[in-house]
Parts: C-alpha cells; structure tokens; sequence
C-alpha cells in the first residue's frame, strides 16, 4: 500500500502538472483565437495549420515516438542506478540525429507540405497554396530540433519526478506566438491576409513562420535552465555502440511504426478535410477544444502515473503496477466522461463565445463546432487508450502498441472515408472517436492479459 506521505507526494506532482498545464492551455486558447481574429478561417489558414504541423509530424515519424515511448522508462532504471553515462550517451546521440533530421527536412520542405496538400480545394489556386504553404513549412521545420531537445530533458525531469518546467515552460511559447500575430496587421497589406500576400511580403511569411518558432525556441531554453537548476549534469558521451544505446534502438522499431501509422491517418484526414477550403482550420481548432480537458485532466495524470508504472514495472512489481494502473484509469476515465458530455452539448455555443470575432465569422463557428462535436463523444476513449500504451511502454513492450496502434488508424481511416461524405467535418470527428473507444478496450484487455501472465511467472 501507498505511505500517506507518496500519496501526498503524487497529488503535489499532479497539481503541479494540472495548474501548468492549465495555463499553457488557457494561453494556447488565446493564441487560436487571436489567429482566428486576424487571419480567419480562410484558405491561409489551412495553409499555415498544415505546415505548423510538419515538424511535429516530421519529428514523431522520426523521433518523437522513440523518445515518448521509450525516453522516461529507460532514464528512471538508469537513473535509479546512478548510471550517468548511459543517460550521456543517450541524450548525445539523440541530439546529434535530431540536428540531422532537421536539416534535411528544411531541404525537403517543398515535398513534406506537398504530401498534406494532395488534394486541395476547388475553389483556390493550388501552386499559390503550396507556394505559401512551403515558406511556411521551412521555417516551422526548425522546431524539430528543439521539439527534441525539450523532449529529452523533459524525460530527465520527469525520471527525477521533477514535473514544474515541462507543464509551465509551454505558456512561454505561447506568449511569444500571440505577440508575433498581434503584429500581423502592422504588415500586412490587406485584412484579412492572404495566400498570395504570404509568397510575395517577406515580412509577412517571417512574422509567421518564426512567430511560432521563437516560440519554441524560447520554451527550449526554459527546460534547459530547469535542467540545470534541477542539479543535473549532462556530458557528451556521442556512443553508438553503448549498451543504453542499443537498448533504445531495440525499443525504437516498433515506435517509429506506430507513429508511422498515426503520420498515415494524419495525412489522410488533412486530405479528406480538402485543403484550402476552411475544413482543415475547422477539424484543427476543435482538436485544439478537444485537447483542452485531455491536456489539463488525463495529460497531467498519465504524466505523475508513468515514473511510477516503470519502477513498478522494472522491479517485476506487478501488483504494485496493477493498484497504480487500475487507479490512472478510474481517474481519467472520472476526469473526461463529464467533460466529454460538456462539450458535446455545448460545442456551437462555447466555439462561439470563445472564436467568433474579427474574421472568424459564424460559418467559420458552425463548422468548427461540428468537427468539435464528433471528436467530444470519443475523448474518455482517447485518454484512457493513450495512458493503457503508457502501461506497454512500462515494461519496454513497444511492439504491441504498434499493432494496436495499427488496428486503431486503420479504422479511423475507413470510418472517414464512409463518414465525410455525408457528415464532412462531423464525419471526420465521429470517425477519430470511434476508432478509439474501441481501441481503449482492445489495448485494455490486451494488458490485462499481460500482467496476469507476469504475475503467473511470479508466482
């Protein structure tokens, strides 16, 4: 059983993750809404949410499932064995690839936004699209490099159950963001800005390719200087052929499949949602609604509950791993099922009281309420699956959550093709919850299953 004084000590950890986590998301809410105010719901704004999405997806392909999947486990047994050299020689050899990664996606820009514009709209010039889109793509494409880094400190703290920077340093992002696009006007020519304004006034394309990246820049040197304060002493130790190393490459397969698979749907759904018509800033500002309460509720909980799981996970502790499991499900399931029904509801009226300003006039809110509505019923779902993966990651079985990862795009791909045609938007959201209701129980049960077989070879 849990001493009052760890129970004291895990609550303090998610109020901390929450509040922060809270801000970020309050300050991230603000940012939208300024965007929606002076840029709309417009073609540009389609162009300028699929290439602020390159890096993150260039980066989860690549990298990003490696770290989250496998980053915290692995530090906290390190860590817990003094074993700085390991944690070196991983952050090293992180750094450097996530440095060449950068620069040949920056290359590659043209080809990467390409992929998410394959089926633009009717009613708008595709070459200008692209155009616009692609000199946005190259300077958010510099965030991958810090996405990283943040990532990789961020594991560090998190082993040393240290949750402060991570949850707060996001608000730094945020602010730096709002301030670029409330200078929008002072530079561009026409209100609201356009498509062909971002290929020809350079000051325009900057203003908005590194007003989002400063941002990031900025919430990088936040976790370093956290880093730093925390007492921990990084070196380089650039070893391929050390053991941790291995052991993380070992690991990496099956994450970067998994992440390929969420990449794959990805693309799909920015394609089904056509391009420069209006949908792709709908689907991405309910998505932005939808992420509020899994960021503030389940987020903050998986977050304090993953250190935990690996060390009950690598000291073979399966009753232990079981009482924590069983306790982040019923809190999550607990904090997103009413926030789930809130929003379902109250969707129109909220997107509204919140967006519907400036540019973002109330088509622009009836179509983002509807995407909003469709993802809302499956939130309880996607919380639960994303901390049931956590549970798999544990116990360093990256495998089977690409299979079920796997199963759970594919039937949100099929779910979209049926349902936009009817539902558009709505569809595309319906479609997403769906797929991961089911999947939650899958992952679930899957599980279950594997600890009951750990605690028989206990036994």
């Amino acid at each position: 059983m849990a001493t009052p004084t760890a129970r004291s000590g895990l609550l303090r950890a998610n109020l901390t993750v929450a509040s922060g986590t809270a801000l970020s998301r309050l300050t991230g809410l603000i940012r939208i809404i300024v965007f929606g105010v002076v840029v709309g719901q417009t073609a540009l704004a389609d162009a300028y949410d699929m290439a602020n999405n390159a890096p993150n997806v260039v980066y989860e392909l690549l990298l990003g499932g490696i770290l989250a999947a496998t980053l915290v486990p692995l530090f906290t047994r390190h860590l817990q064995d003094d074993d700085d050299d390991a944690v070196n020689a991983i952050a090293s050899v992180s750094v450097v690839v996530l440095g060449v990664i950068t620069a040949v996606s920056v290359v590659l820009a043209p080809l990467i936004f390409r992929v998410f514009s394959l089926n633009t709209a009717d009613q708008i010039d595709a070459d200008v699209f692209r155009t616009a889109g692609t000199a946005l793509t190259r300077l958010f494409l510099i965030q991958i490099f810090f996405y990283g880094v943040t990532s990789i400190i961020t594991a560090i703290l998190n082993a040393r159950k240290l949750f402060f920077a991570a949850a707060w340093t996001p608000v730094l992002a945020n602010i730096v963001t709002i301030a670029t696009l409330l200078c929008v006007r002072r530079v561009s020519n026409v209100d609201p800005p356009t498509l062909a304004e971002v290929v020809d006034n350079k000051s325009l394309q900057w203003l908005l390719g590194m007003g989002s990246t400063s941002g990031i820049i900025v919430m990088t040197f936040g976790m370093f200087i956290a880093l730093r304060r925390s007492g921990t002493q990084l070196g380089w130790n650039f070893d391929l052929s050390h053991s941790a190393v291995k052991q993380l490459l070992r690991l990496s397969g099956w994450a970067i499949g998994y992440v390929a698979a969420n990449q794959v749907a990805l693309v799909v759904i920015k394609n089904l949602a056509q391009p420069g018509s209006g949908n792709v800033d709908a689907y991405s500002k309910a998505y932005t609604f939808f992420s509020l309460p899994h960021g503030l509720l389940a987020v903050s909980i998986a977050t304090t509950f993953v250190p935990e799981l690996a060390r009950a996970a690598s000291q073979r502790n399966s009753h232990e791993f079981d009482r924590k499991f069983l306790s982040g499900i019923r809190l999550t399931a607990l904090a997103t099922i009413p926030a789930s029904i809130i929003l379902f509801f109250f969707a129109e009226p909220v997107v509204e009281l919140l967006l519907q300003y400036g540019n973002f006039d109330s088509s622009a809110t009836t179509n983002t309420a509807r995407a909003l509505s469709g993802l809302a019923i499956g939130l309880s779902g996607f919380s639960i699956y994303l901390f049931v993966l956590r549970g798999f990651y544990s116990y360093g079985d990256t495998r089977t959550p690409f299979f079920i990862n796997l199963f759970e795009n594919a039937l949100n791909i099929v779910l979209a093709i049926v349902l936009v045609k009817k539902y558009d938007v709505l569809g595309l959201g319906l479609a997403f919850s769906f797929a991961y209701l089911v999947s939650a129980v899958l992952a679930f049960v899957i599980l279950r299953q594997k600890t009951n077989q750990f605690k028989t070879l206990a036994n």
